[in-house]
């Protein structure tokens, strides 16, 4: 978040003595709220207007690459959410379908973190099959109710359990974060090359997404899904530049990523080396 709208907000708070206030919005405003919530201590109410599942995940940031801080805990929680999938009739196609896509990067890493169970596995296939249904749906008509319902409902299920640290995560946050990049945009264009890259390591996850896709390739449909929604494939499509591919290298590999594949810097050059062009992940 930026440190001034943070400290916009904090200073309104103490300003008039607040015991509480209501964020309404996607991951941005939530993202701010939950950072005044956790310094200030004062609760807050998330009325949720995307799929980023922000409101489900108790780290906050202020600030970006070198020059953020950050934590972690309950008091950056809302104490209570509200999904009301009318809220979200207006949200504009291309933001629905990265939105969307940022919650199926929670589902997918879910179903192979190296913390999963029988249960999340079920939750995080089904968040996939509706969001692979659903999102194309919005995206041809974006005041379709019954559409926004599923995704709403299947980001709910994607956000629930986060998985530790996963290479898609770790790619997508530390690159938008150092390179000022979009960050649902970012992350629907990592996914289908992490999911590509875990394939051979966890073959029952690959399987839940080829059915809740009705793709032949984990990977592939992802990827085929980015098309279809009419999302950019590649990082350079979204302002990374060529030259920029070692540094993100570099600073995604001093993440602790948790993983069913090693994931080596050789590795990482070869994910985000593909994730920049662009093309069908191939490994």
């Amino acid at each position: 978040m930026p440190p001034d709208a943070f400290d916009r907000i904090v200073a309104e708070i103490k300003r008039v003595n607040a015991n509480g206030f209501i964020v309404i919005g996607g991951g941005s405003p939530i993202g701010l709220a939950k950072a005044a919530a956790a310094t200030t201590g004062i609760p807050y109410i998330a009325v949720v207007t995307t799929y980023s599942g922000s409101e489900m995940a108790a780290r906050w940031y202020i600030g970006v690459a070198d020059n953020r801080i950050d934590g972690q805990g309950a008091a950056a929680l809302p104490a209570t959410a509200i999904y009301d999938p009318e809220l979200t009739l207006d949200l504009p196609p291309a933001v629905s379908a990265a939105s969307g896509m940022n919650a199926m990067a929670h589902a997918v890493e879910s179903l192979y973190g190296i913390d999963t169970n029988p249960v999340v596995q079920s939750l995080a296939e089904e968040a996939v099959r509706l969001l692979g249904a659903s999102l194309p749906r919005v995206v041809r008509n974006p005041r379709d109710l019954a559409a926004r319902t599923d995704a709403l409902y299947a980001a709910w299920l994607a956000g629930n359990f986060r998985a530790k640290v996963g290479l898609e995560h770790a790619i997508a946050q530390r690159v938008r974060q150092w390179f000022n990049l979009d960050h649902a945009r970012t992350h629907a264009i990592a996914t289908p090359y992490a999911v590509g890259f875990n394939a051979a390591s966890a073959p029952e996850a690959m399987a839940r997404i080829r059915r809740a896709l009705g793709a032949n390739q984990a990977a592939g449909g992802l990827y085929d899904l980015n098309v279809t929604l009419g999302l950019p494939t590649g990082f350079k499509d979204i302002g990374l530049k060529e030259s920029d591919v070692d540094k993100a290298v570099d600073v995604v590999s001093a993440v602790k990523i948790s993983h069913p594949r090693p994931v080596s810097k050789v590795d990482l050059h070869n994910v985000i080396g593909q994730a920049y062009a662009g093309r069908p992940p191939r490994f």
